[in-house]
């Protein structure tokens, strides 16, 4: 998902120069690259990473509840009566709710993080990718990826690198 939003994010950006039919100078961007080892895309990712476990962690602990929960509950079944045994199913059924709520809207702020991110990066990477193709003096650039369709190209037009160290530089 990531890598698709990625590489999207820069097919739609880069710039649609027109292609002069002799002498066009092309470049390549690994977008995905650029995010992946740029100092801002690294600490978006470190962040992002402990966001999740931090939900991770918490909806492990409300499962882990869950289970000693249950345990307990079937331990004590026996000497239960019939209304302590449903009261109980509804105790552990919305402890099961709960925890599907909370999986649920981790999910949602987790994309949300995420695409929040990515548009920022689209946002910053887009002029930046520009400037390089500027200063390098290329007619187009085209976004290199796993989506991509690019088959082959030569390393001399790959310009990642440079967009990289711009980028980090300009932090």
């Amino acid at each position: 998902m990531l890598k698709k939003a990625i590489t999207l994010m820069f097919t739609l950006a880069v710039l649609a120069v027109p292609v002069m039919a002799q002498g066009t100078k092309v470049g390549i961007v690994d977008a995905d690259v650029v995010v992946q080892k740029s100092q801002k895309g690294k600490a978006f990712f470190e962040e992002f990473q402990k966001f999740t476990e931090q939900k991770r962690a918490s909806i492990d602990q409300m499962i882990e509840a869950f289970q000693a929960k249950q345990k307990d509950l079937q331990a004590k079944a026996a000497s239960m009566s019939e209304d302590k045994k449903k009261e109980s199913a509804l105790e552990l059924q919305k402890m099961q709710t709960e925890i599907k709520r909370a999986q649920e809207d981790a999910k949602r702020e987790s994309d949300l993080k995420l695409n929040t991110g990515l548009e920022k990066f689209r946002k910053e990477l887009a002029p930046l990718v520009h400037q390089v193709a500027i200063e390098k003096g290329l007619d187009m650039v085209l976004n290199y990826g796993p989506n991509s369709n690019l088959v082959y190209f030569n390393d001399s037009v790959n310009i990642t690198d440079a967009v990289i160290k711009a980028y980090d530089e300009m932090q």
